[in-house]
């Protein structure tokens, strides 16, 4: 579900299908259609597990410091699909949007709901001409409908297991989709990866004579986005960074530019002693555990979660349940969603409730933090401001 795009299509009478459908041949077919934009254009294409929001985020603070113009395309949206496309880290203009979809309502190629909306960036961006546009995957990477373009460079965060209905089972197989984004003579920028994926990454690389790049060194300047992970996605974007700038590459522009990085969702507190986070798999749960550790050391935790039900939920609850007693499940709208009472049968957690959205804040005086972590669309429903929980707070 792409909050905001029913509005589009039904003014525009566009029918796309709402399901996921890997495969490049209805984007491509639709693209050569519009005169395929996004041949046009400095590329760099992201794909991974966790990370690629906040890695996409560093890099294009790093490069308006640096004084380009910088699109993102990116996956999931925060607050609904105008979010998804930015130009220089403000939204689309829903007027822009309008006339892209415009354009979109004449083509005849069938699409998915994401097919369309990346076909929509690619005209934003063509209409634009940022010097740079940064494309995250939706999911996967070979099969992922960004994966027509030919980037400067690519940067792959994370790999971890997720969407096996759809990658596979094994980190092997999920491996190889995320690899499918290393082209012919670029580089591409890996983060930590397991070993097996290292392995994959590396017969990639070398069979397309692309460069790998791993990050080595610290960053020196404070960071807005919390953690030791975001410490190790701000070192991607640097090392993307000095690839794409060369000899223009500035390392105090580049420390003004990661200092200013902000991004919703990444342990971000929205309200005293509330803090949101997008954790919804086992290593963003492993982050955020990490941060919490970090930044309330001595604090007791109260841990709000709703989840997907295609997420791997019970071990994010087994990690979250080695840094907290207290739970509240919650039931948000969406078709994907998992009901509050299965997280409650699952969870070990000796104090547990079921509540609605509109009664997660914390009440005591306990010096307790509030996080509210597991989907990223449920984070978008709390924070949208016509929602009740939103008003009851202020």
């Amino acid at each position: 579900m792409i909050i905001g795009l029913e509005q589009y299509k039904d003014k525009w009478n566009i029918h796309t299908d709402a399901s996921i459908q890997p495969g490049l041949e209805a984007i491509t077919g639709a693209l050569d259609e519009l005169g395929n934009p996004h041949k046009n254009g400095r590329f760099i294409h992201l794909a991974g597990t966790n990370g690629k929001g906040s890695t996409a985020t560093f890099l294009s603070a790093i490069l308006q410091a640096h004084g380009y113009s910088v699109g993102n395309f990116f996956s999931p949206c925060l607050e609904d699909l105008h979010d998804q496309i930015q130009m220089n880290g403000e939204p689309i203009d829903p007027v822009e949007l309008e006339q892209v979809m415009e354009q979109l309502s004449k083509i005849k190629t069938p699409l998915t709901d994401f097919e369309l909306l990346t076909a929509a960036a690619f005209i934003a961006f063509q209409q634009q001409a940022p010097d740079f546009s940064i494309i995250e995957a939706g999911m996967g990477g070979a099969l992922d409908s960004t994966n027509v373009i030919n980037p400067e460079l690519s940067i792959i965060p994370s790999i971890s297991i997720e969407h096996t209905n759809f990658l596979g089972e094994t980190i092997e197989e999920i491996t190889r989709h995320k690899a499918g984004i290393i082209k012919k003579w670029k580089p591409v920028v890996i983060g930590e990866l397991p070993l097996e994926s290292l392995e994959i990454i590396q017969e990639t690389a070398d069979r397309l004579h692309a460069e790998v790049i791993r990050p080595a060194g610290q960053i020196d300047v404070p960071l807005k986005l919390k953690g030791p992970h975001q410490q190790k996605n701000a070192q991607l974007a640097l090392e993307a960074a000095k690839e794409l700038l060369g000899l223009n590459f500035s390392e105090e522009k580049a420390g003004l530019g990661l200092s200013s990085a902000t991004l919703p969702y990444r342990f971000e507190e929205v309200f005293p002693d509330v803090i949101f986070d997008g954790a919804h798999n086992q290593a963003s749960a492993e982050a955020l555990i990490a941060t919490i550790r970090d930044t309330f050391p001595d604090d007791p935790i109260h841990i709000v979660m709703g989840i997907f039900k295609d997420k791997d939920y019970r071990s994010v609850l087994r990690h979250l349940e080695t840094i907290s007693d207290h739970f509240t499940f919650v039931d948000f709208d969406n078709e994907r969603a998992l009901p509050a009472a299965e997280l409650f049968k699952e969870s070990c957690s000796k104090r547990k409730t079921i509540t609605n959205m509109c009664d997660i804040l914390p009440v005591s005086n306990n010096k307790e933090k509030t996080i509210v972590t597991g989907s990223l669309h449920l984070l978008t429903l709390l924070r949208n401001s016509a929602n009740v929980f939103f008003k009851n707070y202020q």
